[in-house]
């Protein structure tokens, strides 16, 4: 009986760290499967909408607002920032459920980095600055990737267009991050007014 109970404990014990374990896998198969299905969503949506403006050049079917060129750029650059939160959103939830099966407390982890982003959010008013300022950049299409551009500081093509950080390339070939919080003006070089001979 003593035996019999040894081995009952010890197979309890061992499927508990099998399944722990086989669930901890699971998490970073599971992530990393969603991670490529959503990117591959992403980048099949803007493929579509770009070989679709490019189908219809002459802009019959688009949007009064926006030629086929604009189109082309601004999804472009918002599948680049939906591919970039996908990632990052992907990661904190897959860790803090990894974190979750090895035992430690998620709901005081989470608590205690609330009180540290409380206090980092006073040193960290200029990351958010930047982050929110990236957001109206793309969501008012203030400009895009490939655009000619002159930010002050600044002026060249933009070669990419992140939350924090947009990436302008000069004429000499300089490759300029500028912050999207400190860019006080913009000229788009690449938008033509419609109001031209008028």
């Amino acid at each position: 009986m003593n035996s019999y109970e040894t081995l009952v404990q010890w197979l309890q014990t061992a499927w508990h760290d099998w399944s722990t374990l086989i669930r901890i896998a699971l998490i970073i198969i599971g992530a990393i499967v969603l991670r490529s299905v959503l990117l591959v969503s992403v980048k099949r949506i803007v493929r579509g909408i770009t070989s679709g403006a490019k189908k219809n050049g002459n802009g019959k079917s688009l949007a009064a607002s926006l030629n086929p060129e604009r189109l082309v750029l601004r999804a472009k650059t918002l599948g680049s920032v939906l591919s970039n939160f996908i990632t990052w959103s992907i990661y904190v939830i897959a860790a803090t459920m990894l974190l979750s099966e090895l035992g430690v407390a998620v709901g005081a982890l989470i608590a205690g980095a609330g009180i540290l982003g409380a206090a980092l959010g006073f040193g960290a008013q200029n990351i958010v600055r930047d982050l929110l300022s990236g957001l109206f950049i793309v969501f008012e299409d203030q400009y895009g990737i490939g655009d000619k551009v002159d930010l002050g500081e600044a002026s060249g093509v933009v070669e990419s267009v992140g939350l924090r950080i947009t990436q302008v390339r000069d004429t000499k070939g300089t490759l300029w991050y500028v912050r999207n919080g400190e860019i006080l003006r913009v000229g788009n070089l690449s938008h033509k007014s419609s109001q031209k001979g008028k």
